[in-house]
């Protein structure tokens, strides 16, 4: 009985700091966020359950300045907005995206919010590098928001499929 009221009463502080930082609420979606979908071919694959590799996915949001913009631009000549980096495992074939879009920046460019968006493995210390390559996309947020962008991942060697063709597949059927 002691036990019982003893895993109670340290059950309730832990409930409350959850319930306090919204750890039980998840937040509602920005005006920015999306959904990426992920594709493998078969090799890359059974190369990532092999090596227990990890998925890494990296959103870039930037925008065309405008002439009296203030923030630095990057090498393309473009305002970047904002970044987001999110890890998944290997198994993972959609991953939100929160729309990390700085709105203060948004007065200092012309035309829609841009995004690109890579994925990477992520591999165990000691495991092979740079075994598996991915198609990187790149489009508008409202694009990304009215189709899920497809991040399609193939071996960077000796790949029979190829992530072109995965990307190819998916453009053709939604037309």
């Amino acid at each position: 009985m002691f036990r019982k009221i003893l895993k109670v009463a340290c059950l309730i502080p832990l409930a409350l700091a959850l319930w306090q930082c919204g750890a039980s609420h998840p937040k509602a979606p920005g005006p920015y966020a999306s959904t990426v979908r992920l594709a493998f071919t078969p090799k890359s694959q059974a190369a990532m359950a092999q090596y227990k590799d990890n998925i890494a996915i990296v959103a870039y949001y930037y925008g065309d300045p405008v002439p009296q913009h203030k923030e630095p631009l990057d090498a393309a000549g473009r305002l970047i907005l904002g970044e987001e980096r999110h890890g998944w495992t290997a198994n993972a074939r959609r991953a939100p995206l929160d729309g990390a879009v700085d709105p203060a920046l948004l007065p200092q460019i012309r035309g829609p919010v841009q995004m690109l968006v890579t994925a990477y493995s992520v591999q165990p210390v000691g495991a092979s590098d740079d075994i598996i390559h991915c198609k990187s996309w790149i489009g508008t947020v409202k694009e990304a928001q009215e189709r899920s962008p497809l991040v399609a991942c193939e071996m960077e060697d000796n790949d029979t499929d190829s992530a072109d063709d995965i990307v190819a597949a998916d453009e053709a059927s939604s037309q």
